[in-house]
C-alpha cells in the first residue's frame, strides 16, 4: 500500500484537531520530529523535538478552553522537493471561559516522509488569540534563593543556560530571570508561569553543590501586578 500523500496527512491532521484527539495528532509524527513556531506567542514553546514532546504538549492544548470548530486548507502547494509543501491554513476557534471566537490563518510548511511529518513549521500570527483573551500575562512565580560559594557564578550561569531550553518547552512557562548580588553571594532566580499546577513541583538541588551554591529554598507566588 502506497504512503498516504501530503493531502491525505493534511485531512487526518484536520480530523484530529478538530475532534480534540491529541494522541491521534502526535501520531502524525515520525519519532524525531520537529515543530518549530517562529512566531509562538508567551507561553507557549517556539520549538519542539520528538513525537512525545508534541504528544505531551498537544494533550495540554486538547485540554485548555480553546476549542476549533474549522481547520480548514486554503491553499497547497507542491515544492519542488517531493517531501516538501507549504499551506496557508484558515482556523476557527472559540474560547469556552468567555464564549469569544476568533479566526486566524497561517503559512505552514511541512516535510512529510513516508506518510508522517518529519518537520512542521508554522508562521502564524500570535496577535490573533492575544485579541480575543487580552494581553497575557504571567500568573505564577517560582522563587528560588540560594547562596553561591567561592566559585562565584560562572557555573551557577552554566547551569542556568543548560536547563533553559529545557524549561521553555514545558507548559506554561513564561520567563525566566536570574539575579546575583556580587557583594553578598546571594543568588535568586524567578521563572514566570501560566498556573501554579504548570509549576515544576519541589525543587531539584543535585546540581546544587556541584555549582558551589548552599541548599536552595523554594517559594511560589501570585503575580497580582505586572507594569
Amino acid at each position: 500500500m502506497p504512503p498516504a500523500t501530503p493531502a491525505d496527512v493534511l485531512a487526518r491532521r484536520r480530523r484530529l484537531i478538530l475532534s480534540g484527539d491529541a494522541d491521534g495528532f502526535a501520531d502524525l509524527f515520525a519519532p524525531d520530529a520537529v515543530i518549530e513556531s517562529p512566531f509562538a506567542p508567551p507561553g507557549a514553546p517556539a520549538r519542539l523535538e520528538g513525537r512525545e514532546a508534541i504528544r505531551e504538549y498537544s494533550r495540554h492544548v486538547m485540554a485548555s478552553p480553546l476549542r476549533f470548530e474549522e481547520f480548514e486548507v486554503e491553499e497547497l502547494y507542491q515544492t519542488r522537493d517531493p517531501e516538501v509543501v507549504i499551506v496557508e491554513m484558515r482556523g476557527k476557534a472559540t474560547l469556552t471561559t468567555t464564549g469569544h471566537s476568533f479566526t486566524a490563518t497561517s503559512i505552514q510548511i511541512l516535510r512529510i516522509r513516508e506518510g508522517q511529518i518529519v518537520l512542521f513549521r508554522d508562521f502564524a500570527n500570535p496577535r490573533a488569540l492575544e485579541e480575543v483573551i487580552g494581553e497575557p500575562r504571567p500568573a505564577f512565580a517560582r522563587v528560588i534563593t540560594t547562596q553561591a560559594g567561592a566559585k562565584g557564578f560562572d557555573d551557577l550561569i552554566h547551569l542556568a543556560q543548560q536547563q533553559l531550553p529545557g524549561a521553555r518547552q514545558q507548559p506554561g512557562f513564561k520567563d525566566f530571570y536570574l539575579l546575583t548580588d556580587a557583594e553578598t553571594g546571594k543568588v535568586m532566580t524567578i521563572s514566570l508561569w501560566d498556573t501554579r499546577e504548570q509549576m515544576p513541583s519541589g525543587i531539584r538541588d543535585q546540581a546544587a553543590p556541584a555549582a558551589g551554591l548552599t541548599p536552595p529554598q523554594l517559594e511560589t507566588y501570585e503575580v497580582t501586578m505586572q507594569a
